[in-house]
């Protein structure tokens, strides 16, 4: 059996704060800060040539980690910076003429809509869907919005305002029956909900890793499927992005054939070594323990929440629910949100709800805490 209590002395969040707000940004076990300690000294020592972390480990590493948690082939996956880079470098690499049609979801995150609002610019028409309050009304409000010049859509994993798990699986089915590209922002979803891109017919992905992952800022993935990988066109590209990328003169356009031609130039090394050692702990705990127990915190915020007068999104959302707790009450939230805040509470206000999100760096004490935060408010 895990020891839960065990684990949450893996992270040294400061005595007066209780980290609810895991879904915007986490705070990592300290064997992250650890291992970045250790190759920057090493760095420190000898630059380029150390040894404690040789170029390639930790991106080899990293691409394994994603494969068992969101399935795909490692060399489907590239390391990029965010959840927007990897969606711009996606739309514009489409193969859109002017008249197509791209699909995008009402109220969705920024990184999700800026990206493709710049293809307006080609003549290319953005069309939003709303994605109502369960999967039933989302799905039949796409299958509504499609028509024949639509070529891509993009959603979410997960409803960043509600924590409405939408399902990608039945989702794709339907995309790939009308032949639509299926693009998704795993940004909500990886690592709390299950995800199988090669199931869900997932073409293209992107996510940032400072979320459920306990990554670093300015860490994130993208995945292509090898297929959809063939109809893209190169737009971006940089010095990585060429076969042969040491070798720099003559200039060429030699592409890489992988998804590694978005890995433009030289990346954040220290990043990665931050981001593998996140995983790694996660995975020694088990993504399927951690998923169950992260679930299990959200189902406690969300009795704490229901005993204090807040009504609870989460409680209409059955099979579809996420470890996002959203929960509202009659009167001024943002003024609840700054007593909670003083109080110490880490969350968010989004659209006039508070959002709240545990993970392994919460565990009971913390819990019962907050519920007498909550209690007083």
């Amino acid at each position: 059996m895990t020891d839960f209590t065990a684990l949450r002395r893996e992270f040294k969040i400061r005595k007066d704060l209780i980290w609810l707000n895991n879904c915007g940004i986490s705070v990592p076990p300290v064997r992250a800060a650890t291992a970045v300690k250790e190759y920057l000294d090493a760095y420190s020592e000898a630059g380029v040539l150390q040894k404690r972390k040789p170029t390639g480990q930790a991106l080899k590493n990293i691409r394994e980690h994603f494969t068992r948690l969101l399935g795909g082939a490692a060399h489907e996956y590239a390391l990029l910076n965010n959840t927007a880079e990897g969606m711009n470098f996606i739309a514009q690499s489409l193969p859109l003429e002017r008249g197509d049609r791209v699909l995008l979801v009402e109220r969705e995150y920024p990184s999700n809509v800026y990206p493709f609002m710049q293809l307006k610019k080609q003549g290319v028409e953005i069309a939003f869907v709303s994605p109502g309050l369960s999967n039933a009304e989302f799905i039949a409000n796409i299958e509504a919005a499609l028509t024949p010049a639509t070529r891509a859509m993009s959603l979410s994993a997960v409803d960043w305002l509600t924590g409405l798990k939408f399902d990608i699986t039945a989702i794709g089915r339907l995309l790939k029956r009308r032949g639509v590209a299926f693009l998704l922002d795993a940004a909500q979803g990886a690592g709390q909900v299950d995800i199988d891109v090669k199931a869900a017919g997932v073409d293209a992905m992107a996510f940032s890793c400072w979320k459920w992952l306990l990554g670093p800022l300015g860490s994130g993935g993208l995945y292509v499927a090898d297929e959809f990988l063939k109809k893209l066109s190169i737009r971006v590209a940089g010095t990585s992005s060429v076969k042969n990328d040491e070798v720099y003169l003559p200039h060429r356009e030699d592409y890489k054939e992988s998804v590694d031609r978005f890995m433009l130039s030289t990346a954040p090394y220290m990043n990665w070594v931050f981001l593998e050692a996140s995983l790694d702990f996660l995975s020694g705990v088990g993504f399927v323990v951690v998923q169950k127990r992260l679930f299990a915190l959200a189902d406690e915020l969300a009795h704490i929440l229901r005993s204090a007068g807040f009504r609870v999104l989460r409680d209409d959302f059955g099979n579809d629910k996420s470890a996002i707790v959203v929960a509202q009450r009659d009167g001024d939230m943002q003024a609840l949100h700054a007593r909670l805040t003083q109080a110490g509470v880490v969350c968010a206000l989004r659209e006039g709800a508070l959002r709240f999100s545990a993970h392994l760096n919460v565990d009971e004490n913390d819990l019962a805490r907050f519920k007498k935060i909550v209690a007083g408010l």
